[in-house]
């Protein structure tokens, strides 16, 4: 009598089950190959309802987003090993008036102030190395559940930092379970910092959109090193 079929056997490739085996294996990302993982990166966040996000440092002069990346989220919450406020009001002045990191940044600042993105920081969890949940929510679903995970160095510059080659891995179903599992445990135990950042980011934008045009473009054209502006 011939054996049954695979239980899985009648699950198309690709399709996420996450009560089940992962539909696929991890997918090794290495950068100056394919697939590029900026490339991954901003095509996941840009089909999530939520994400998760565990960094061991945010720098806000390396982030290269498009505003519409975060089109479909309802929820982002980063947890933070390190955070520096004051580098951030540094870079935050630039960042604002960069044509191409502006608008990325300004919606940032958007759902934080609608409680939509929540930033908590956990100096003591010492996780490694980073990852991202993100979490699908198929049509007729109440909850979005955690369908993928990039987990390794973050990066969304080429040739930032590094001389060598950076890795990363991609899962999927029961791997990228097992991730949320980890975030929600940082999670619990971190330091809710949002009001903090909110005031932070929010103010230097209401600063920044009080200058005149000639101000403005001073700030951009000025060195690294210069100062913060006043509140």
């Amino acid at each position: 009598m011939p054996s049954p079929p695979p239980r899985f056997a009648s699950i198309p490739p690709g399709t996420i089950r996450t009560d089940r085996p992962p539909a696929l294996p991890p997918t090794l990302l290495i950068e100056g190959t394919s697939p590029r993982f900026p490339v991954v990166y901003r095509r996941w966040l840009g089909r999530s309802s939520r994400v998760d996000v565990a960094l061991t440092r945010l720098r806000i002069a390396t982030l290269r987003l498009q505003a519409g990346d975060l089109a479909r989220v309802e929820r982002l919450r980063i947890v933070l090993a390190e955070l520096s406020t004051a580098a951030w009001e540094a870079e935050t002045h630039r960042a604002l008036l960069d044509p191409q990191r502006g608008p990325m940044l300004r919606r940032i600042i958007q759902l934080l102030q609608e409680g939509r993105l929540e930033v908590r920081s956990a100096p003591l969890a010492g996780w490694a190395p980073d990852f991202t949940i993100f979490h699908d929510r198929e049509p007729g679903e109440e909850k979005a559940s955690p369908a993928r995970a990039l987990i390794g160095p973050h990066w969304l510059e080429t040739g930032a930092g590094l001389a060598g080659p950076r890795f990363a891995f991609a899962v999927e179903g029961v791997d990228a379970r097992r991730a949320q599992e980890r975030f929600t445990s940082i999670w619990r135990h971190a330091y809710d910092v949002g009001p903090a950042v909110t005031r932070l980011l929010g103010g230097t934008m209401e600063a920044l959109d009080r200058l005149t045009p000639s101000i403005r473009q001073g700030i951009v054209s000025a060195p690294q090193h210069w100062g913060v502006l006043p509140p």
